[in-house]
């Protein structure tokens, strides 16, 4: 057939076209209208990346250990949870309106989806969160950018428009949480050592004025030591710093012990970037197994596989945190054995050295030891006030940019944009339709049909006149 014979097919059956057409169009005009309005409500926040740690003794602060993109999809994550909900329906007392309690008392009682579900289990928050807001819920990433966009969609402006802000307050307070709380632990752990810092700062400088008294010491003045006294003066330096650092050591080793198996707090562990790293993808994993139990149960086939990537994961968390703990097990060791390999040095000097000389040194030692004292009270006083002002700031590294306000224009239906689907839609289906008309009529139209239905030749055509 040429291009000619279509187009004259389409024209003798316009009508069936026109048909279509006009049917489509007016049927998705009446749906568009008559189909429940949804509004989207939006905001914009803004992420600033922060590694600051509070345990971090006067050092540089840990490197981020994730990348923009890995830390940004961690926070969609903590966005979509289950906590940031149930904190969303907490602000808006969701679970206390009437109209949800009746729904969902219904939705428990008569939806068979529920009948495999634990109903013990199933609380008005769960069920709010698995069929209400985990649904309507999106959170986009800004393009090269620290922007994250919530979308929430309801057929209330206001309500779409509460319920992110809800979202970005539950979030905003969740991310100062996950802040200010190590800073408050670490200042009450800091408060505790700082009064067995002074106590030996007092202790030895007690002791440096009593060895005064005893001595008869005034005051001490320069000297010309002997061989063996200067090599014990170089040797107490070493000795003084040795103690410094065992002391550091007992420290880390104690707070070890006090954790009674719980590694993941230890200033160690924290600065670790593999571990951070490693906890990333455990949050992203329990997410996943949480909201695939909730909507398949641990029966499907996926559960197992997240199930194993997790135990993975938690393998890894384990060696990891374990090779760390026997560093510090071994750093103290090796720092117990400098300060006694010194002591014995020391001790081997002190027999070579005269009575004066010792004394002398002796005087040197305490006040050297309460110089030290002081300053590792100094420290830790130091660190104290700076985590407890930490503590008490209310700092987050996340901004609401733009608050959503409740939006003037639905976001679907979109009637326009229906409108013109449904003409194309409408004119491929009449097209359609009428080639389908045609193909089903046997009729004779014209010379061109006889000649290709029957392969016989026409002479000629005689036009009708109405009359026989």
């Amino acid at each position: 057939m040429k291009l000619q014979d279509y187009w004259q097919i389409m024209k003798e059956r316009k009508k069936v076209i026109v048909l279509v057409l006009v049917t489509t169009v007016l049927t998705t005009l009446i749906s568009s209208i008559l189909w429940p309005a949804k509004y989207e409500g939006a905001a914009t926040l803004m992420l600033d990346y922060d590694s600051s740690n509070p345990m971090n003794m006067g050092m540089a602060a840990a490197p981020q250990s994730l990348t923009s993109v890995e830390y940004i999809n961690t926070q969609i994550e903590i966005i979509k949870s289950r906590r940031i909900a149930e904190e969303v329906i907490d602000i808006l007392a969701l679970d206390k309106v009437p109209q949800v309690i009746s729904d969902f008392n219904g939705a428990r009682s008569g939806n068979p989806l529920f009948f495999w579900r634990d109903k013990s289990q199933l609380t008005i928050k769960v069920w709010l969160y698995d069929e209400f807001l985990s649904r309507y819920l999106q959170v986009e990433p800004g393009r090269d950018s620290r922007f994250l966009r919530i979308k929430f969609y309801a057929s209330d402006p206001a309500f779409a428009a509460a319920v992110v802000n809800a979202y970005a307050k539950a979030y905003t307070d969740y991310n100062l949480e996950l802040k200010v709380t190590p800073f408050r632990d670490a200042g009450k752990w800091f408060s505790e050592k700082l009064k067995d810092a002074k106590g030996y700062s007092d202790r030895s400088t007690e002791q440096l004025r009593e060895y005064q008294r005893k001595k008869g010491i005034i005051a001490q003045q320069g000297a010309v030591y002997d061989d063996a006294v200067q090599r014990l003066d170089q040797i107490n330096r070493e000795l003084a710093t040795a103690k410094t650092r065992l002391y550091e050591t007992r420290v880390s080793l104690k707070r070890l012990e006090e954790s009674r198996g719980n590694y993941e707090s230890l200033p160690e562990v924290l600065s670790n970037s593999f571990i951070q790293n490693l906890k990333g993808e455990k949050l992203k994993l329990e997410t996943q197994l949480t909201e695939l139990s909730a909507k398949a149960g641990p029966g499907h086939p996926q559960y197992a596989r997240l199930q194993s990537m997790l135990d993975t994961v938690n393998g890894k968390l384990k060696a990891e945190m374990q090779t760390i703990v026997s560093a510090m097990r071994e750093e103290y060791s090796s720092a117990g054995k400098r300060v006694s390999a010194l002591e014995s040095a020391v001790a081997g000097l002190k027999k070579e050295s005269t009575t004066a000389n010792l004394s002398r040194y002796e005087m040197d030692s305490l006040t050297r030891e309460s110089e030290t004292y002081k300053q590792i009270y100094e420290a830790v006083l130091k660190k104290y006030n700076e985590t407890a002002l930490q503590g008490d700031i209310n700092r987050t590294n996340v901004f609401v940019v733009d608050p959503a306000v409740p939006p003037t224009d639905r976001y679907s239906p979109r009637i326009a944009l229906n409108l013109v689907l449904a003409v194309f839609a409408g004119l491929f289906l009449g097209t359609g339709l009428a080639f389908y008309y045609d193909h089903r009529d046997d009729t004779i139209k014209g010379a061109d049909a006889i000649e290709r239905q029957f392969g016989i030749a026409v002479l000629g055509t005689i036009a009708t006149t109405g009359e026989i």
